[in-house]
């Protein structure tokens, strides 16, 4: 493929969409030499999952030259289906119902939910919520005495605020032909979580096709977002109070937050992207910087279809 500059290097791209030196000689077994990378230049620097290697007689030296794996953790438990990182910590969520915690690459702790595979797990402070297959939102709190122990607090939405709810007959929606449920819960499986800037609220996404927004501070659901024609994959919330969702409808939508007296409620923006395969992840920059083989950008998707593409949502880029 044609070379693509990237910060006075010249890439392309191999047959697995790897990005290599133009000038890289294939039969060379050394890893590619990434030395003029600052520190300033990317997040890895920064990350306690990440090891960097100084250059030689340069001990004090905050480039680094090649950031490789370090490792594999394995449990062997099923499928993995979400991560989530807090410090040193990693959690990790399975098929297995347990949540895994994970401290210098050795298993640290770990806690089970009684019904539902993890899909989805996000940390705020000491709570660490996780999505479910089962449609519910579990909230499980770190114990200040013993770091290592966990204890649920909740579940979204919570038996109470479901019972209110559902005595309301115009709190029931249509969710499938013939069948209705209120719209404070999630009839389908949970597939993302995200926190926005503030991490005052809590974004869930489902493959019953809708994005709902809770306030973590009493766990109250403020809003059903009808999002897609297909089950939502992906939710991430962006900066400037936009929210970007991903669908098996093959499309990535953008969603503006507006405040309405004590609660909020969410536009449609745009289309950012529509293809003939399922977008299965975003990832956002709040910066919109990211570094990518080609402009600066700030939102990433991934779909069934292998291809990683990056956009900018504003006119900043």
């Amino acid at each position: 493929s044609d070379p693509i500059d990237i910060g006075g290097l010249s890439f392309r791209f191999d047959h697995n969409f790897e990005a290599v030196p133009s000038n890289h000689n294939e039969t060379d077994n050394l890893p590619p030499n990434w030395e003029q990378f600052s520190e300033q230049t990317s997040p890895l620097s920064k990350s306690p999952w990440s090891s960097h290697f100084a250059q030689p007689n340069e001990p004090h030296n905050t480039t680094y030259s090649y950031t490789g794996l370090m490792g594999s953790l394995i449990r062997e438990e099923g499928h993995i289906y979400s991560l989530a990182t807090s410090g040193d910590l990693l959690y990790t969520g399975s098929d297995s119902k347990n949540i895994r915690v994970w401290k210098n690459q050795i298993e640290f702790s770990g806690f089970k939910s009684n019904s539902g595979l993890v899909k989805a797990i996000v940390i705020s402070g000491d709570r660490i919520f996780t999505g479910h297959q089962d449609g519910k939102i579990r909230m499980w709190k770190v114990s200040a005495k013993n770091p290592s122990m966990h204890k649920r607090v909740g579940t979204l939405p919570s038996l109470k605020a479901y019972i209110k709810s559902s005595m309301n007959p115009s709190n029931y929606v249509e969710v499938r032909r013939n069948k209705n449920s209120v719209w404070i819960k999630h009839f389908d499986a949970i597939s993302s979580l995200s926190l926005n800037e503030d991490k005052s609220l809590l974004y869930s996404a489902s493959w019953d096709k809708t994005v709902k927004v809770w306030r973590i501070s009493d766990c109250k659901c403020l809003e059903s977002i009808s999002a897609h024609d297909d089950a939502v994959n992906a939710v991430v919330a962006g900066f400037d109070g936009l929210l970007f969702t991903g669908s098996a409808d093959g499309t990535v939508k953008v969603w503006r937050r507006e405040i309405q007296g004590k609660g909020t409620k969410h536009f449609f923006s745009q289309t950012l992207l529509k293809q003939d395969y399922a977008v299965t992840a975003l990832a956002v920059n709040p910066s919109a910087t990211v570094y990518t083989p080609g402009p600066p950008m700030g939102l990433s998707t991934s779909g069934s279809g292998r291809v990683l593409r990056s956009f900018c949502p504003t006119e900043t880029c």
